[in-house]
């Protein structure tokens, strides 16, 4: 996750900041996207990176993003197990 919201914020100009308030920074953006998986992360600062902005986002602006990535993985999950719950029952069936 570190990774990813580094490669995002490389992109836009930033200040310069102290080596502990770069450290408390990405704590606190791990704690604020820790609840979502790594490729959701990345594709939250993927689709930020090809919007119009031309600011950093905050985690709050990512986790908006966020939401419908992992709304959309759910549902597909959720389309999988049932997929596979079938096939359990048509296979035991028989």
């Amino acid at each position: 996750m570190s990774l990813a919201v580094g490669q995002l914020l490389n992109h836009y100009p930033q200040k310069r900041l102290s080596p502990e308030a770069i450290t408390q920074l990405i704590e606190d953006w791990i704690q604020d996207l820790g609840g979502y998986p790594t490729d959701v992360i990345f594709a939250t600062c993927q689709a930020w990176r090809r919007s119009s902005k031309t600011i950093a986002p905050t985690p709050g602006q990512l986790i908006t993003l966020a939401e419908p990535i992992m709304a959309a993985r759910n549902f597909h999950i959720r389309v999988l197990h049932s997929v596979l719950e079938a096939q359990v029952t048509s296979k035991a069936s028989t």
